[in-house]
């Protein structure tokens, strides 16, 4: 094997190792603002993974229930971090608390039932 040959080979072998190990660098998410409602307060919670609304109890702070809004799925090959999704918004709608992430996608929370669902695109939220 050429001298050429054999230095490319360990050059090539050595950035795909750095590519691999050098770690994603995601911004982290911006605060969602907390609603509150009838002594209810809402947050949005999540580790880019499984994402919920969290409804505390605004006098005690004491959590009443958390609803998993959804789930990214992570691919093992791809670096995780950059895969990560997070919740960007929260806004009261009637009996609903509604929730868009950071890909646009909403989601709406039935108060009364504490269950959520999908929403078709929608002018809900303002760009």
């Amino acid at each position: 094997m050429s001298t050429f040959r054999r230095n490319s080979a360990i050059t090539a072998v050595v950035l795909a190792f750095l590519a691999v190990s050098v770690p994603a660098k995601r911004v982290d998410p911006k605060p969602v603002a907390p609603l509150t409602f009838a002594g209810i307060r809402y947050t949005a919670q999540g580790d880019g993974r499984d994402h919920y609304v969290v409804a505390a109890d605004l006098s005690s702070g004491n959590e009443l229930w958390r609803v998993k809004v959804f789930h990214s799925h992570i691919e093992p090959w791809v670096e995780e971090d950059i895969q990560w999704v997070f919740i960007t918004d929260l806004k009261l709608a009637g009996n609903a608390l509604l929730v868009r992430d950071e890909k646009s996608r909403r989601y709406s929370i039935d108060l009364t039932k504490r269950r959520a669902q999908k929403l078709q695109c929608g002018g809900v939220f303002s760009q």
